[in-house]
This record gives structure tokens, sequence and C-alpha cells, in this order.
């Protein structure tokens, strides 16, 4: 139940993004509006990465079912995208230190979810 969820957050997601994408400029939109798209992007994300933890608990774990620990980690995951594309909007210096540092803040919550 709680995948069709998901699914159904993600594509609502991405039809607002598109729409955002196509119809709209950041100087339209303003600093709420920049908010929701960061959210979108976040929503679609989570729907694509749900979908591949399903896929790789299927093959590897053989196991039919998500447990809360693997919703949690593709959570995580989702993040990342957003975390780089915040890095690069607030002007980071260095694109390298804009994917270590989101990979940093990811690795050090997936240590902290296996963790609890």
């Amino acid at each position: 139940m709680l995948n069709r969820v998901i699914l159904f957050i993600s594509l609502l997601a991405s039809v607002i993004l598109a729409s955002m994408l196509f119809f709209t400029t950041p100087a339209d939109l303003g600093p709420l509006g920049i908010f929701v798209f960061f959210v979108m992007v976040y929503f679609v994300v989570l729907g694509i990465t749900t979908f591949l933890t399903k896929v790789f608990v299927r093959f590897v774990f053989r196991r039919k079912t998500l447990l809360w620990k693997d919703y949690a980690d593709a959570a995580v995951l989702a993040f990342w995208p957003v975390m780089v594309l915040v890095f690069i909007s607030v002007g980071t210096s260095n694109m390298v230190f804009s994917l270590i540092g989101a990979t940093f803040f990811v690795a050090l919550s997936m240590f902290l979810i296996k963790k609890v």
C-alpha cells in the first residue's frame, strides 16, 4: 500500500515539477516557489529510489516486501540529488566539493539509520 502512495505522490510531483519548469522562472516563483521546486524534486527522486530499493531487496535479499528500514534508506538516498542542487545553487566554488559534501551527509545519515 505504501508503495502505491509513494508512486502517486511521485507522479503528482513530476507533473507539478514539469509545469514549474515549463511555465515559470525562478524570479516569478520567489523563495517559496524555489522551496517547492526542491521538495518536488525530492518526491520524484523518492519514487525512483523506492523502486530501485524494491528491486535490490527482491534480487539480493530474496524478500518480497520492504521493511521500514528499507523505506528509510530510500528516503535518505533520495535526498542526495537535492543536496547536490542546493550546494550548486548556493554557489560552491568546486563541483567536487558539492558531490563530496552531499555524499558525506547521505553516508552519515545512512549510518545513523542503521544504528537505530
